[in-house]
């Protein structure tokens, strides 16, 4: 059982080290073949599979900047980023990533801290 498997920390670390290198490889082994990404949307889309999400992160690299991760904190199997887009005015809003064997396998944006919350306790329960 390696660190990631027991620290869902560990596994997002890996992931936004990726995608800051643009190390789409190592991003998507951080990912399960099945994981789902719910994007903060109007249309509220969500990506289906480690492939689509990370080509979703490869179209969004160089169009926009990395996205800034006010905080993390590790809540049972999740966590919880804060995140920050300066090229967005400012906006905020808040990523679950649920950590399962050691890989990531739900990504879901959240408008509140609230939101990302309740949503946890649903991923928890």
């Amino acid at each position: 059982m390696g660190v990631a498997d027991t620290n869902p920390m560990a596994a997002v670390e890996v992931w936004d080290r990726a995608l800051r290198a643009a190390d789409w490889d190592t991003a998507h082994a951080a990912l399960a073949d099945d994981a789902t990404y719910t994007v903060l949307d109007d249309e509220g889309a969500t990506c289906t599979g480690a492939e689509q999400i990370v080509g979703l992160m490869r179209s969004w690299k160089g169009t926009v900047p990395d996205v800034e991760v006010v905080e993390w904190e590790t809540i049972g199997s999740s966590v919880l980023a804060h995140l920050r887009q300066p090229a967005w005015d400012d906006a905020t809003w808040f990523q679950v990533l649920t950590v399962e064997g050691g890989l990531i396998q739900r990504l879901e944006d959240h408008p509140t801290r609230e939101a990302a919350l309740a949503a946890i306790g649903d991923v928890e329960a």
